[in-house]
């Protein structure tokens, strides 16, 4: 590929499908637009990502699974993606620089753990 992309050009044709935004919304709507990763840590933090669990290049089956899918911030999507980065230094030090506004700290509850 001329962009230096890892990942194959029928990515693009895929999340912009019909098919990938009716489930996102579905998902969306179902997380109520927060963070998985940081409601788990006590955090309220909201997300517009909608995250595979298994990768599709993993297991493509599951790229239109809600049980496969959820929201997840900007922030913890880079941490899920570190292959992505130059390096996971240089990841970390980008996550460091996002600003996290709209974060509502809670303490977790102990029974999702």
């Amino acid at each position: 590929m001329a962009s230096g992309r890892k990942y194959d050009s029928n990515n693009d044709k895929f999340y912009h499908s019909r098919e990938w935004q009716a489930v996102r919304q579905q998902v969306l709507s179902r997380d109520g637009y927060l963070c998985q990763v940081c409601k788990q840590a006590g955090r309220l933090t909201p997300a517009t990502t909608v995250h595979h669990i298994t990768p599709v290049r993993v297991d493509p089956s599951k790229r239109l699974d809600p049980s496969n899918l959820e929201c997840i911030c900007k922030a913890c999507h880079n941490q899920e993606h570190t292959e992505r980065a130059k390096s996971k230094q240089a990841k970390a030090k980008q996550i460091k620089q996002v600003r996290r506004t709209g974060v509502v700290k809670f303490k977790a509850n102990p029974e999702m753990f």
